[in-house]
């Protein structure tokens, strides 16, 4: 009954949501268009809660220069290297108070304060105008 507490204050706004199962749907990134990051982070955030990892890895930037690992590298993670529920919604417990600091032209960060501190969530703008998440988000 806590884990449900405790994901409950965790919510997606509706046009979040409404993103989030377009995006289960088809797998299209599109539907993050006119999203700002922070709602993309959030989005992100529930797929993990949710084990959506196809959906997570869509949420992923394809920048060429910036992509880390392959879809097919991505099914490979264990299910142990990916987070408990509990490590998640800790680690990322007030992401939706977070301020979005843009860098440069194609890359900034989610700035947000939780238990452990200042916390960082890196975003990295894909060639199509989209903020996606950076492969290795947290700083």
């Amino acid at each position: 009954m806590q884990d449900e507490a405790d994901q409950s204050a965790f919510t997606l706004t509706e046009a979040e949501q409404t993103a989030y199962e377009n995006i289960k749907s088809d797998l299209s990134e599109r539907h993050l268009q006119g999203l700002s990051p922070v709602s993309v982070a959030k989005i992100d955030i529930q797929a993990a809660l949710d084990k959506e990892y196809d959906v997570q890895y869509v949420l992923y930037n394809d920048r060429p220069d910036y992509v880390r690992w392959s879809k097919e590298e991505d099914e490979q993670i264990p299910e142990s290297d990916r987070g408990t529920k509990e490590h998640l919604l800790q680690t990322f417990s007030g992401i939706e108070k977070g301020e979005f600091r843009q860098t440069s032209d194609h890359e900034g960060d989610i700035q947000y304060m939780n238990e452990s501190g200042e916390m960082g969530f890196q975003m990295v703008k894909d060639e199509d105008g989209i903020w996606n998440v950076s492969f290795t988000p947290i700083q």
